[in-house]
């Protein structure tokens, strides 16, 4: 069989193969607890301008602009040392289960705490663990996201 379509996003696996229990098929959703106005804000913070048209683009005055992708770099600068974060804890925690007395465990240990902004880490969200949650409460304590974020009522939103 010829497969022309391409799917992303939550839902890949389950468009291609669906989703089986007792020979039966089902999709699982995930359940998105927030308003539009707060996935708007959360989206811009993540993606920039590329949540954006092109119409919309057009439209915008520079210093827009300029913020949003200012935001949005800061954004991925700021998750970037959070992903290394999370991998320095695992890491010391793999080598303090398995190796608890070893001498170099130790050493290790107390090496894998720092983080590097040159560094990229390419390691996906989901298999770190971290969840559109833990991003958002992150965003939220690094003045991002406004810290009444999850209080924010569902306006309009027009780019």
């Amino acid at each position: 069989m010829n497969n022309n379509y391409e799917y992303s996003g939550k839902l890949e696996q389950y468009q291609l193969e669906g989703s089986k229990h007792k020979g039966k098929r089902y999709a699982s959703y995930e359940i998105d607890t927030l308003n539009q106005y707060q996935n708007f804000l959360y989206k811009r913070a993540m993606y920039g301008l590329k949540m954006y048209t092109d119409k919309e683009i057009a439209t915008m005055g520079a210093k827009n602009k300029q913020r949003i992708i200012s935001i949005q770099q800061k954004t991925q600068r700021i998750l970037n040392l959070y992903k290394q974060e999370v991998v320095n804890k695992l890491s010391n925690n793999i080598f303090t289960r398995l190796f608890p007395n070893s001498p170099i465990t130790n050493a290790l240990v107390g090496e894998l705490t720092f983080t590097d902004s040159g560094y990229i880490n390419t390691i996906d969200f989901k298999s770190l663990g971290i969840t559109k949650e833990l991003i958002i409460n992150k965003l939220i304590k690094e003045n991002i996201l406004p810290s009444n974020f999850y209080e924010l009522k569902n306006i309009k939103v027009n780019g």
